[in-house]
């Protein structure tokens, strides 16, 4: 971005600051050309999110590096890396745009950062229908860092078919044998169903916690890290899932 303007003297708003000791080379009524070297970036943020100075000096760079990306609508920083110190593997942005951008983020953030990032792109359209009908949409935006305001819509919609879909791997992970770590994201997806059902606040901090409730802490920390599972550990895993997707149906039929 850049623009050609005459330099001139007074103290409107908006003008450009030029040093007493450049006067000599930059004068009053000479053609200057300004160009956006990075983007001053304005963060909001959902909830009381507690970022650590190192956090918020990346989040800015990564937002900033967003902002000049032509066809974005919204950029979001997601997920763990916001309520975790440590325990998270790479940062998740969520970018609102009817545009295919996601080769070209990728390629910028990388560029600049020697970090992992995992980007979802969602056009506009599509995203408004998701903060009514989706828990898992609705869950990741409840902790969010953005360079603009957004808030989720207070009123929902049911979209039993979207519901459906969505319960489609926690059944097939009564049967089929997976990963501890996709046995988590079952769980977490259930909760969040669970909850979206009832109208209640879907805040992944509460839901990591209620896994721990169930199925123990150490339970718990060997499905989050992907460790492998005896069986009798699945047998407990696939028993509370059996129960709790038929109490989700059971609020599904209810709705």
């Amino acid at each position: 971005m850049q623009f050609v303007h005459r330099i001139s003297k007074g103290s409107r708003f908006n003008q450009i600051y030029v040093p007493a000791s450049m006067n000599e080379v930059f004068e009053v009524g000479d053609l200057v050309e300004v160009r956006l070297i990075e983007k001053k970036t304005k963060i909001y943020t959902s909830c009381n999110i507690q970022l650590s100075a190192f956090k918020k000096k990346l989040i800015n760079q990564i937002l900033s590096i967003l902002q000049r990306i032509t066809g974005i609508e919204q950029s979001f920083i997601v997920g763990s890396f916001l309520t975790s110190k440590t325990d998270y593997n790479d940062i998740d942005i969520l970018l609102i745009s009817n545009k295919d951008c996601e080769k070209e983020v990728y390629s910028r953030l990388m560029t600049k950062f020697d970090l992992k990032f995992h980007v979802l792109v969602i056009p506009e359209e599509r995203f408004q229908r998701l903060i009514k009908i989706c828990p898992l949409t609705r869950s990741m935006l409840y902790y969010f860092v953005s360079h603009k305001h957004f808030s989720l819509p207070a009123t929902t919609e049911i979209d039993k078919q979207h519901l459906e879909f969505l319960l489609m791997m926690p059944e097939d992970l009564l049967e089929i044998k997976a990963n501890s770590r996709a046995y988590y994201d079952s769980w977490r997806r259930l909760l969040a169903i669970e909850r979206f059902l009832k109208g209640e606040a879907i805040d992944n901090i509460a839901i990591i916690k209620d896994i721990e409730r169930s199925l123990g802490k150490l339970l718990h920390t060997y499905m989050r890290s992907n460790e492998p599972l005896e069986e009798i550990h699945l047998k407990k895993i696939r028993t509370h899932m059996d129960q709790k997707i038929h109490f989700i149906r059971k609020l599904l039929r209810a709705s």
